[in-house]
Parts: C-alpha cells; sequence; structure tokens
C-alpha cells in the first residue's frame, strides 16, 4: 500500500485505538468491539478500512473473526519515516553535509565617519 493510504487510515483516533489495541497479538472482533462505546457498525467501517489499507489481516476461525496488525505495512511505513526523525540520519548523510558559511561583507573604512551632507 502507498504511505498516503497507510497514513489517511491511521489518521482517525479510533483507528489508531485499534492499532494500539492490536500490538501484543490478534484479537477476535468481539474484543475489538468492547473496546469502544460506539455501535459494532461503526468499529466494522473502521476495521474495514485499517484491512483496506493493508494495516490488518483477517483470520476467520468459525463465525469468529481474528485480527491482526500486518508488521510489512508499519515497516514500510516506519522505513519511510524513518530518515525524516532526528538522530536517524545515516552517518554517511552526515558526513556529506556541506555546511555553508554566510559570507561577510567586506568592512568599509569609510563607514566609520558618518557624513552629515
Amino acid at each position: 500500500m502507498s504511505i498516503e493510504v497507510i497514513s489517511k487510515a491511521i489518521g482517525d483516533e479510533s483507528r489508531r485505538k485499534i492499532i494500539e489495541l492490536l500490538k501484543d497479538g490478534e484479537l477476535p472482533a468481539s474484543a475489538i468491539f468492547d473496546q469502544f462505546d460506539y455501535a459494532a457498525p461503526t468499529i466494522s467501517r473502521h476495521l474495514s478500512v485499517l484491512k483496506e489499507a493493508g494495516i490488518v489481516s483477517t483470520r476467520r476461525n468459525g463465525v469468529f473473526i481474528y485480527y491482526a496488525l500486518e508488521v510489512k505495512t508499519l515497516a514500510n511505513l516506519a522505513d519511510w519515516l524513518s530518515p525524516l526523525l532526528p538522530g536517524s540520519i545515516p552517518a554517511k548523510l552526515n558526513k556529506e553535509r556541506v555546511v555553508r558559511v554566510a559570507k561577510q561583507k567586506p568592512e568599509n573604512p569609510f563607514d566609520k565617519f558618518q557624513s552629515e551632507f
């Protein structure tokens, strides 16, 4: 999935909460529904958005649907973000950085004398 699709999917607070719930492993949909005060169709829609973005996957066991994080998708997001974060710039790039010093204007000896004309 593209970074744009992933970022739109995680832009909602409820979807981020679902991701946090799944960080320790897969959960049945009913366990996710229990964590929210919203109606089940609302949470189902959030889960669908996450699934369409490739952030979660599903596994059916009888009548139960289990949701789990797709680590590969989150790793792609982390790979895209890591160069943008402070302290994560590779040493090679740090060495190649060019520091530009502002050119100083040469001092004019006549600037000391202010003309009143």
